[in-house]
């Protein structure tokens, strides 16, 4: 996933980091939309 968003020209703010989310541990990315709002990306391990 990280590639992919790299190779889109997508700039990466955080990550990839492991959260502790509603229902587990996931590793997330985190990114800037146009506006400059902060998106975070998760994939719960499975």
């Amino acid at each position: 996933m990280l590639a992919d968003l790299r190779e889109s020209g997508v700039d990466v703010a955080e990550g990839p980091v492991e959260r502790e989310g509603a229902r587990g541990w996931t590793t997330s990315v985190y990114v800037r939309d146009p506006d400059g709002n902060l998106v975070e990306i998760a994939r719960y391990e499975e």
